[in-house]
């Protein structure tokens, strides 16, 4: 009868108790990570069954820690999107290339950001000559008045109505678009981060005879995981993951991620 007993209270001591998040996550035995439909290299991209890039490989090394398959939901079509799917609870977390914002921490809570990217804009030369005094450009800069062009329902999205009330916003479907629009003259400038401004000039060289780039030092964009508030325990996971294997990865690391990712999916 005491054999028996002490066989129960050991049992009943050796099961886990996990808190509320953990334990939905145990229970239903897979990680739930939202990305956008559309790929963003070097952050990830490719098929659901065959994902590769930054995001994906921290979401993997969380996943691995909760003893659990990950698997992406991939239902978004715009950042803005993503966060959605944290909030209605439809994804455990989302790491998609996504910045901090303002109305964002409002629904949900952030992660330690894994990279830091100063805000920038590639601007149309002809227009910044057209409109530029006495060869003052920074203050034409800073008082920016053309047409400014940026991803709808992103971060840029908020961050060029905050940085540029006198501008007259042009939001599109995607980067090329913009881009295409500034050589061309269609918009004075395309708002987005210096990675990808820096991408530009590495992938379309000659995008510089027709745009300027402007980097905005004192402009932080912060990239980071983002979970359902009360998520707090894989909150702290996902910090554990970015601060002991993926801290401050500057710009010139991701340009060499995002030429490994082209290599190895050459067909």
């Amino acid at each position: 009868m005491f054999l028996i007993l002490f066989l129960f209270c050991f049992k009943a001591h050796a099961q886990t108790v996990y808190p509320p998040d953990i334990a939905e996550i145990k229970q239903r035995d897979k990680l739930i990570v939202a990305m956008t439909a559309f790929d963003t290299p070097p952050f990830y991209g490719g098929t659901i069954n065959n994902m590769s890039g930054l995001d994906v490989d921290i979401a993997k090394k969380v996943a691995k820690i909760l003893g659990v398959p990950v698997v992406f939901n991939r239902d978004a079509t715009s950042f803005a999107g993503v966060i959605d799917q944290v909030v209605s609870g439809k994804a455990d977390m989302a790491i998609s290339k996504l910045s901090i914002t303002g109305p964002r921490m409002n629904v949900v809570k952030f992660s330690t950001p894994y990279v830091r990217l100063h805000q920038a804009m590639i601007v149309n030369r002809l227009w910044l000559s057209q409109n530029t005094k006495n060869g003052d450009q920074e203050t034409t800069i800073k008082t920016f008045n053309g047409s400014i062009s940026f991803i709808a329902n992103s971060s840029y999205d908020t961050f060029a109505r905050t940085s540029f009330p006198r501008a007259i916003y042009r939001p599109e479907t995607s980067w090329d678009n913009i881009v295409n629009g500034v050589i061309s003259g269609k918009y004075s400038a395309g708002f987005r981060d210096e990675f990808e401004i820096k991408r530009l000039t590495m992938e379309k060289p000659t995008a510089s005879i027709h745009t300027k780039t402007v980097v905005f030092t004192d402009s932080v964009d912060n990239i980071a995981a983002a979970v359902p508030p009360n998520s707090t325990h894989l909150l702290t996971i996902i910090d554990h993951v970015i601060k002991n294997d993926y801290n401050n990865i500057e710009v010139k690391n991701l340009l060499s991620m995002l030429k490994k990712y082209y290599d190895n999916n050459k067909e």
